[in-house]
Order: structure tokens, then sequence, then C-alpha cells
């Protein structure tokens, strides 16, 4: 039996792939799919994480690793994160030695660099794949480990060792491309919605953009909203929009991988950060977005993934540092009066946007191990 080991903190290609592997696997032989990952959405959260209430539902083993990250600002948590770093590569090494996986796959975020770097050691293969036009420091230090480092975007091959890069675009979820949603209650906002926006701030959330709408929801009446809180509830979010009685309006925690298409094709208008996953499905499905790149992002990666919609003119970029509600308000309601202008642009983007990166990287593992 062929065993993989799929890491790292960016569920959605983690997906992608864990689907094309399924899927090539009724026609070849047998294998089995381990899930490394964190369990608990943030640093003191109680909250399950995205990839293990995901990967869970799958039936797929998920294993966790509970490992530390260098913080960009100091927390109550900076120097409790530092300490768990080592405990990360001996769970790393205790389970790799214990399963004894023909591959590792990693998706990077600093969950991964433990797990790639103690199957280094035990002589266990990896390969990564990076998602954004500027890497973050996970996988460039991964990098220095792996057998072959997959690309989303050729601009990113400066970062790495060209003998070991290949340029494959993001891979995508099938999901991405159904219409009709599985969950009752989204479905039927869905079938009730003029004008829909959707906001979301990713699988964990964001803070900031919650705050944000559910300061500016009472000037919003004439859209639609459709709001993924996040799986983080940081500060209470989730209470907080729970308290917002209005019917033009849906708060949902996180979404079912299998319910994304149905909100991107009625949606008119996408308000979100601009990780890589993120813009690439918003590239792919042609949809126009406001982008709050988040200030933080290493190496200002969401700042240059944005700038690529933005350029493409299916975007508008704000930066949180100066944003205010007024400004916000008056943006959404400007690209709303100027839709088609949009559209246009997303649409021309879409074409350049390969939809076969899942293929090509499970063909590369089923050829090669």
């Amino acid at each position: 039996m062929k065993k993989i080991v799929i890491c790292g903190g960016h569920l959605t290609p983690a997906l992608a792939l864990i689907e094309e592997l399924r899927s090539k696997d009724r026609l070849k032989e047998s294998v089995k799919i381990y899930f490394f990952g964190r369990k608990y959405s943030t640093e003191g959260s109680k909250s399950y994480s995205a990839e293990y209430q995901v990967i869970t539902k799958n039936n797929i083993e998920f294993i966790e690793i509970v490992t530390g990250r260098l913080q960009r600002k100091f927390t109550r948590y900076t120097i409790l994160s530092l300490l768990k770093i080592p405990l990360g590569f001996l769970q790393s090494f205790y389970f790799l030695l214990r399963i004894r996986p023909s591959l590792i796959v990693s998706f990077g975020s600093y969950v991964s660099s433990p797990i790639v770097f103690t199957g280094w050691l035990l002589g266990i293969d990896s390969i990564t794949h990076e998602q954004a036009v500027v890497p973050g420091l996970a996988n460039k230090f991964n990098a220095l480990f792996v057998k072959k480092v997959f690309l989303t975007w050729s601009q990113t091959k400066v970062f790495f060792d060209p003998s070991k890069t290949e340029v494959i675009g993001n891979l995508l979820r099938t999901s991405i491309f159904k219409t009709v949603s599985s969950n009752t209650k989204i479905k039927k906002f869905l079938q009730n919605s003029q004008s829909l926006v959707f906001v979301t701030g990713g699988n964990q959330g964001s803070h900031f953009i919650n705050q944000l709408i559910f300061k500016t929801i009472d000037k919003l009446d004439q859209f639609s909203v459709l709001h993924q809180l996040g799986t983080a509830n940081f500060k209470k979010d989730h209470l907080q929009a729970q308290q917002i009685k209005k019917q033009n309006y849906l708060p949902v925690t996180d979404i079912d991988p299998d319910d994304i298409g149905s909100i991107l094709s009625k949606s008119l208008l996408v308000i979100s950060r601009s990780g890589a996953n993120t813009v690439w499905e918003l590239a792919t499905v042609a949809k126009p977005a406001i982008l709050i790149p988040l200030p933080a992002s290493a190496s200002g990666e969401q700042q240059a993934n944005a700038k690529i919609l933005e350029k493409a003119g299916s975007a508008v970029i704000l930066k949180q540092e100066v944003l205010t509600h007024e400004i916000f308000i008056k943006t959404v309601q400007n690209m709303s009066r100027n839709l088609s202008k949009y559209q246009k642009g997303a649409h021309q983007l879409a074409k350049f946007f390969p939809k076969d990166a899942a293929k090509i990287l499970t063909r590369f593992i089923y050829t090669n191990y």
C-alpha cells in the first residue's frame, strides 16, 4: 500500500490533491492518506481548525502536530509558541517513523516545516507546493530539504533553486464549479438573495473584516450578505454576528468545500483577504472582488497576490491601515454601479488560468512513488 502524508496549513490545495488521488486510486493501487496538521485554529483557541473538521469528515486519519512559529508581533502566546517548536520536531519524528510513508506532500505554513525536515532526516522524500507569488518563510525553509518545488506562479521561480522547480498553477477543488449547495440554510438564502455579496476572511476568519461588516451592515441593505466568520472566533465574533437580525444577512462559521461553488456562482461581488488560494479561485471563476490584504502577511505576500487581480481590472485593493467605514461603503457602491467593467476584466483574466494542477501533481506522485 502506498502511504502518503499531506501536511501544512493551506487546506484548499490539499483537498484538491486528496480528491484527485482518490479518483486515480479507483483505477490503480491502493493509497493510504494521512494528514498532519493543527487541531485548533490559533494559539489559545478552543475552536477546531478548518483542516481538522474537513479532513476528519472525509474519513482521513488526522494526526495533530503541536508546534510553534516565529510570530511577527509579540503577544501573550509568543513565548509559549517558541517553546512548542522542539515538540513539533519530536512529534513529527515519532509519527513518520511509525508510518514510514512513501512521500510527504507539503502545502506550506509553519506546521509543515518540522515534518519536512524530520522526513529528510529519516530518508523520506518530500515535495512542496507554493501557492503565493512571494513565498512564506516555511516554504523557503522546506525547499532546502524537498526533492521538488511546484509553483503556482512563474514569478516565484526567483526564490528557489531552478533545478527543483516546476510551474503548474494552483490546485483547484472541483466543487468550485458546482452551482447547487447541499447546505439547506445556505441554499435557501442563495435562492432568496438579490445582489449577493460574499464576505470571507478565510478558514480561520478575519476579526478586522468581521468588525467591518458588523459596523456597516445597516448601509448594505440593497445587498444580500453571506458572511463567513471563520473558525477562530476572534473576540467572540460569532456571538456578535448572531445578534444581527436582518433578512439580508446570513453569518456562517465555516463553509463546506462542496458549497463554495454555489456561493461563488451566485455572488456579484466578493470581499476578502487576498491569500493565494482565494485569489486563484476568484480569478478562475471570474469574480470581481474587494481585497483587503493582511498587513502582516509574509514579505507582503497578500499585497502581491491582490495586485494580480487589480492589474487585470477585476479587483480593488483597500489597505487595512487606512480603511474607514465610509471608504468601504463607497467602494462597494461604486463597484456595484460599474460591475460590468470589473466583470470584463475578470473574464479576460480567467482565460489564462490553468485548471489541471491537481492532475499534474497526482501524475507526478504516481509516476515517481
